[in-house]
């Protein structure tokens, strides 16, 4: 279970939570949290249950059996939406054709070319 330990420091750490505070929100001691990401000790299945609900994971991504935090999180407002500059770069074109591909870049290029060409225009 070497993965878990790695995994609940990592996940800890993301909320900016000290062992203490860790150990506090389940009523465990800071030392126990300690050993389990020094892998001295391991959770039983209720407390990783707990563990994953509270970092919103599964069980399986938590003891390292999965890269997918949690694949029935549906809740789009966790979900980073990206800016308008750089959106265009999150487009799928797997399945695209190399034409469709170079278009679609053409595109994107003579929209930037119109509107900064406007912004210059617009400041003479």
């Amino acid at each position: 279970m070497s993965n878990f330990q790695n995994r609940l420091r990592n996940l800890r750490k993301a909320l900016d939570l000290s062992q203490e505070e860790l150990g506090q929100k389940f009523n465990l001691a800071k030392s126990t949290i300690s050993q389990y990401e020094l892998g001295k000790r391991t959770p039983d299945s209720i407390m990783l249950e707990k563990f994953a609900d509270f970092f919103n994971v599964t069980v399986d991504y938590l003891l390292g059996r999965s890269e997918i935090k949690n694949p029935y999180d549906r809740d789009v407002s966790l979900v980073k939406e990206p800016s308008l500059e750089t959106k265009y770069y999150h487009l799928d074109k797997s399945r695209l054709p190399v034409e469709a591909i170079k278009q679609i870049n053409e595109y994107i290029d003579f929209i930037k070319q119109k509107y900064n060409s406007n912004e210059d225009s617009g400041k003479k």
